[in-house]
């Protein structure tokens, strides 16, 4: 019973509560599209590569992520959240607009990942910065752990759910995206709730966007924790998700399984990943974090090293979990022991730099499918 009290203990706390709820739903949304862009783009094009173009979107995070960044740090949290939440909203219903009356095409499905990207790349940090605002220093290390452990219960309920409406229903992937808008409905009235706006830099000690920016890398590249945690992150991110551009055409080239059914492989992934998550959210403040991270990184690598290996549709289902739970472990270590290693004036910085490793995966993506394409795709993952 303590374990338990302890692992959910920043929850006592009503705004952080509020926000942690937010943040779920939010998640689910963003997480569900990072599912669905590379199936859409799959059934399209039936393309290793054609998969790997639309999620190249997500190189927003790479461009634009410092400035979301420095933003979250001068600036109140509230309104950032808000309009990262209305923003991507619109973005969704028009897509699946788009995919409903077949005029999605592939350049269609990148602007909508870019702008997708984009807003992630405010949301993301101004979220993240405005926790240690929200809950007492001696629960930060729970409460950033908390807020990873949102991800992976959105990474269960949205391609779930997804799976349920697209394969055993049959519902058409455009009124899906149409849906994946709902939660972010509710969230914006969760978000007003919350006490306050956060808080914001005077505008006498706010420097010139760049020097901030640089304030930022070098806050991380000067300390060897925080630089080593960062470039193990980015190794992690450009590796670990390459899985989700080439599963979709992994099922159909190698096991004659429909591509959408990538949505069971990711509830798979969600499934395993949370209670790994609820075991470490305890743990994140001790002794073991580090070895439990490294231990993680070498259960992922072999995980797509099996995934890669599966001879058979049921030995993958099986070993999708290992490389789900694994993932999933590796995040939410890393960014704890990142988070809890830095001061609160450079929050919103450090997480910008975390997440500009997706941008990097936008970039790589491509990559991944013209190899798959040309060699093959468990050829690829091994």
């Amino acid at each position: 019973m303590n374990r338990l009290r302890d692992t959910f203990a920043s929850l006592a706390v009503r705004d952080y509560r509020l926000l942690w709820i937010g943040s779920l739903m939010a998640t689910t949304a963003f997480m569900t599209t990072f599912y669905l862009v590379p199936i859409v783009a799959y059934e399209i094009t039936g393309s290793y590569a054609a998969s790997g173009f639309a999620q190249a979107g997500m190189v927003a995070q790479l461009v634009l992520g410092p400035f979301g960044g420095v933003i979250a740090d001068r600036y109140k949290k509230k309104p950032l959240v808000l309009g990262s939440q209305i923003i991507p909203c619109a973005i969704i219903v028009v897509t699946g607009i788009l995919i409903v009356s077949d005029s999605i095409t592939i350049p269609l499905l990148f602007g909508s990942t870019f702008l997708m990207g984009g807003t992630f790349s405010l949301m993301g940090p101004a979220r993240q910065s405005w926790v240690v605002e929200l809950v007492p220093q001696r629960l930060l290390p729970n409460a950033v752990a908390l807020q990873n452990m949102s991800i992976n219960i959105a990474a269960v309920i949205g391609p779930a759910l997804a799976a349920i409406l697209v394969v055993s229903m049959g519902l058409n992937s455009g009124i899906l995206y149409m849906l994946v808008a709902v939660p972010f409905v509710i969230v914006i009235p969760l978000t007003l709730m919350i006490s306050g706006s956060g808080r914001a830099t005077p505008p006498e000690e706010r420097k010139a966007m760049a020097t901030e920016m640089l304030a930022g890398l070098t806050y991380i590249t000067r300390r060897p924790n925080l630089r080593s945690l960062w470039l193990f992150w980015t190794l992690i991110v450009v590796t670990g998700f390459a899985l989700q551009t080439l599963v979709p055409g992994l099922l159909d080239q190698e096991f004659g399984r429909s591509e959408s059914e990538a949505l069971i492989i990711g509830t798979i992934w969600g499934v395993t990943a949370l209670p790994i998550n609820i075991m470490l959210a305890g743990m994140v403040g001790g002794r073991w974090a580090w070895p439990l991270l490294f231990l993680s990184a070498l259960a992922l690598a072999g995980g797509i090293w099996l995934t890669a290996w599966s001879p058979v549709y049921a030995v993958l289902l099986i070993v999708s979990a290992i490389a789900g739970g694994a993932r999933s472990a590796v995040m939410l270590l890393n960014q704890a022991i990142m988070m809890t290693n830095t001061r609160p004036e450079y929050f919103g910085r450090v997480i910008s730099w975390v997440f500009m490793a997706f941008g990097l995966q936008g970039i790589l993506a491509p990559v991944w499918g013209i190899v798959a394409d040309a060699i093959g795709g468990r050829e690829t993952l091994y």
